[in-house]
């Protein structure tokens, strides 16, 4: 009767070994882009029956944290940072990290929530970025393991604007009369653009208005990002959008480098091709800059 009894004893304690012990990970929310730091959540979760005591290996199982479309965007995962909220531990590569050392755990689990940073980074290209890392879990009873894809989601950031004043072309009562008259705006504006991916800029005439002659545009000048643009003389008609310039991305390495300044300067004037006088008054013309991803 002894050695049943016993026989039973164990038959429990192996089947709590084999059945009720489990670790997961699971994520918490996005992607939080900062300077020079990304970051998001996630938590780990030990289930068991009984109170166990409780210790947690995490070990990163790739060199790099990578994009997914383009592999050679990829970031050391020694720059990756577990934080709990008390302390905060650095991953290094098929190494593993204690991040919880003997604690005791309630009957019912266990959970645990991490901040993971990168650190130290500069502009990232737009993609989702990856790595694995490996949780192991030591308790009273049995151990268990779980590889978990950390993943994070850079978005496409995308900016024009402009570092002048509005266009202004002023006509002296000579050129008002001259019926063959060209005349161009007194000031050149300059558009900048930062992008951390390719991308295309596009002047929208559909707010264009009335035209008091024919208008032109003329690019004279842009910066070592903007691979094409527009080198011709080009008129001005209403409701169109001209793609007038794209480039690379507006940074001066991915991954380390910052944003560089990037910029288009546009020259306008108009031609009085009427053979006789413009009539007086302002006129309000409107042009719009979009920047879009890709290329022309």
């Amino acid at each position: 009767m002894k050695k049943i009894f016993i026989l039973i004893i164990f038959l429990l304690i192996t089947g709590f070994n084999t059945a009720f012990s489990s670790v997961s990970v699971q994520s918490t929310g996005g992607t939080t882009v900062s300077l020079n730091q990304i970051s998001t959540p996630i938590q780990m979760n030990v289930n068991d029956l009984i109170s166990l005591s409780l210790t947690t290996k995490v070990k990163a199982l790739d060199q790099y944290i990578t994009n997914t479309t383009n592999s050679t965007y990829r970031i050391p995962v020694s720059q990756l940072y577990l934080n709990d909220g008390t302390n905060e531990f650095q991953m290094i590569y098929n190494t593993n990290v204690t991040t919880i050392n003997g604690v005791l755990i309630n009957v019912g689990g266990y959970s645990r929530n991490y901040n993971c940073i990168v650190k130290n980074i500069g502009v990232l290209p737009p993609g989702t970025y990856t790595t694995r890392l490996q949780f192991d879990t030591n308790t009273t009873l049995s151990p268990s393991s779980v590889i978990y894809t950390l993943t994070f989601t850079i978005p496409l950031t995308q900016n024009v604007s402009s570092a002048t004043n509005p266009v202004n072309i002023t006509l002296n009562k000579d050129q008002v009369f001259d019926g063959t008259a060209t005349i161009e705006n007194t000031t050149t504006p300059q558009i900048i653009v930062q992008s951390n991916a390719s991308w295309k800029l596009v002047l929208n005439t559909s707010a264009l208005g009335t035209l008091s002659a024919d208008y032109y545009f003329l690019i004279t000048g842009v910066s070592s990002n903007v691979t094409n643009y527009i080198k011709e003389q080009t008129k001005l008609e209403p409701n169109r959008q001209y793609v007038i310039a794209s480039g690379n991305a507006t940074i001066s390495a991915p991954i380390t480098g910052t944003y560089t300044t990037d910029y288009i300067n546009i020259k306008y004037f108009l031609k009085n091709t009427s053979g006789t006088y413009i009539p007086e008054g302002v006129y309000n013309n409107y042009l719009s800059y979009v920047i879009q991803s890709g290329e022309t």
